[in-house]
């Protein structure tokens, strides 16, 4: 990755740089100490739910991974139920550094979505590719954000080498438009539908080593995927959005990450339900569309399912 550092001073120099690469790296961009109490907040919870090892961390802060299955649903959602409503969370989110380089590129004042999202990726040494969501671009209309244009800041809690993994982006992906991705889109590791994402052969990857304070600006429109990783520590990253203050995003924006996470599991509950097949006979790309519309709508019953279903199936016949 090309370090825009050197640029900070240099407004118009940031945007050409966006516009042309889709991104912006900056080694040590974000206050250090900030950074350092949030991971340092984000540690503890996971040290008292048994996530990492209890007699404490190496000392560069690193959490070491407690061994065993990973967590489960429930276990996870309480986790990332406490860590989101951190006071210091919230303010790394609105860190100003961070805000002045994203003003800087909109050349206008901009909004921090109250969707807020961390990321702890455990271990998984023979892993040829990431947890969770695969290879993607963030304006990918099957997300629901409805936004015309937003970015995403991206933070790394500790250092982060090759074995740990990191944050891959395809430079000039953003001027490709939307790219064909595969798969659904899941609320959580155990949903069925395929793996969401992009073809990541096909497209050309730059990463970095990060050190903490470091970030990643990039457009909604810039193919991005985690690395795995291979180590023996638990990958903390964070990633926030942002907009300008004038444009508008659907409700997934202005809601909190794990009331986001509950409410897709119970659209994708209601659309996997053999009612929705019995009684509308749709097509998983009709399901598709559903998922997506009800997802935009915060629509979670039965009814809108089934509706939406007849009305999507009868444009698909209707435009041959």
């Amino acid at each position: 990755m090309t370090d825009s550092g050197g640029a900070i001073g240099d407004p118009q120099c940031l945007r050409e740089r966006m516009e042309e690469e889709g991104y912006l790296y900056f080694e040590g961009l974000v206050d250090l100490d900030q950074v350092r109490a949030t991971k340092g907040d984000i540690v503890r919870i996971l040290r008292e739910h048994h996530i990492v090892e209890a007699d404490g961390a190496e000392a560069d802060g690193d959490a070491l991974w407690s061994g065993g299955p990973q967590p489960t649903e429930a276990e996870y959602m309480e986790v990332y139920d406490r860590i989101v409503r951190l006071e210091s969370f919230q303010a790394l989110a609105r860190s100003p550094e961070l805000v002045a380089v994203i003003e800087a590129i909109c050349q206008e004042q901009i909004q921090v979505w109250e969707q807020q999202l961390v990321r702890l990726i455990y271990p998984e040494p023979e892993a040829v590719a990431a947890q969770g969501v695969g290879a993607h671009q963030d304006g990918d209309p099957k997300l629901g954000y409805r936004a015309k244009s937003f970015y995403t800041g991206w933070i790394p809690l500790m250092r982060i080498d090759e074995s740990v993994g990191g944050l891959a982006v395809v430079p000039g992906s953003h001027r490709m438009g939307v790219l064909q991705s595969a798969g659904t889109v899941a609320s959580s590791s155990g949903r069925r539908g395929g793996v969401y994402g992009l073809d990541a052969a096909a497209l050309d990857w730059v990463t970095v080593d990060y050190e903490p304070g470091s970030a990643v600006i990039f457009a909604c429109l810039t193919a991005h995927r985690g690395l795995p990783n291979r180590s023996d520590r638990i990958r903390l990253s964070c990633d926030f959005r942002y907009q300008p203050a004038g444009e508008t995003a659907s409700w997934l924006a202005h809601t909190l990450g794990p009331d986001v996470r509950r409410t897709a599991q119970q659209i994708d509950e209601m659309v996997s339900r053999r009612a929705l097949y019995v009684t509308t006979g749709a097509t998983p790309e009709v399901v598709a569309q559903v998922r997506q519309r009800m997802l935009e709508e915060r629509s979670t019953t039965l009814a809108r399912a089934q509706e939406l279903a007849r009305e999507i199936g009868a444009g698909m016949v209707e435009g041959g």
